[in-house]
């Protein structure tokens, strides 16, 4: 394993599911945010509910994702537009920007599992 950020924080393995109203999250994004600010964040994608992550040694917040393709339309009025995508998202913020979800991340191996519910 290999040492990140100016304090030389060691980082922990964790691998989990993600599901979303019990099925689980075709993809998206999972992102581990330091709680005391002083970490990296980590990111890993999302992919038939599963993750696994290089996460730093400390207490994080845990933030999901999922973009959703809502409709497209051109990005202008003229024949050759290109077509844009119109998103939404399918998280709500309570496990997004205002997550409910904190974990402890250690040295080693672990795993998760986080149940979101859409509603």
């Amino acid at each position: 394993m290999a040492a990140v950020g100016c304090g030389g924080s060691s980082l922990g393995t964790v691998q989990g599911t993600v599901t979303l109203d019990g099925q689980p999250l075709k993809e998206g994004v999972v992102r581990f945010v330091p709680v005391d600010g002083k970490s990296q964040t980590a990111t890993a994608d999302i992919a038939g509910g599963k993750f696994t992550a290089a996460v730093p040694v400390g207490e994080m917040r845990v933030e999901f994702s999922a973009p959703k393709i809502i409709s497209r339309h051109k990005a202008y009025d003229t024949p050759d537009s290109p077509v844009v995508d119109d998103v939404a998202e399918l998280i709500p913020e309570r496990f997004n920007t205002k997550t409910e979800f904190r974990m402890s991340v250690k040295k080693g191996s672990q795993e998760e599992t986080f149940a979101l519910m859409s509603k």
